[in-house]
């Protein structure tokens, strides 16, 4: 066997990917389904007019998860519920925060925010940039919904 056929295999090893049955797929998008109706709920709650933007699967179009408004602020969240304690934003989810919020002029304040649904506990975190995040369970919040 040649170094190229070895290096080959051992490639292939490494590849394979964990593929979720369809039960399990339907309940993660579940678990993610609630999240955001929790997070709208608690929204308005704090006096906020709130939507969830109800998207199948992925989208070029520029539509955050959810959105509310407030006197001349109005939030874009992209929402993620993780089983584990880190959930990960990819760039392109947080741009398309920027994106949706540039067409909202009218309004002062446009805040894109990621909110992460940890067991017994939220944390948001307002992104000034368009990059790849990292939530952590421990993080504080660095925007307060009110």
């Amino acid at each position: 066997m040649s170094l190229r056929e070895l290096a080959e295999n051992d490639e292939s090893k490494e590849k394979k990917k964990h593929t979720l049955s369809p039960k399990q797929s339907r309940m993660i998008r579940m678990k993610g389904y609630r999240a955001e109706r929790e997070l709208v709920r608690k929204l308005r709650k704090a006096g906020f007019n709130s939507v969830r933007i109800p998207v199948s699967g992925p989208s070029s179009q520029p539509l955050p998860d959810l959105f509310a408004t407030k006197k001349t602020r109005i939030l874009a969240f992209e929402v993620k519920a993780p089983n584990a304690d880190r959930v990960y934003f990819r760039k392109n989810q947080v741009s398309k925060l920027f994106e949706f919020l540039d067409m909202f002029e009218m309004y002062k304040n446009r805040i894109p925010v990621l909110a992460a649904k940890f067991p017994y506990k939220w944390v948001y975190r307002k992104v000034e940039t368009v990059d790849n995040f990292v939530v952590l369970k421990d993080d504080g919040s660095n925007i307060i919904i009110k």
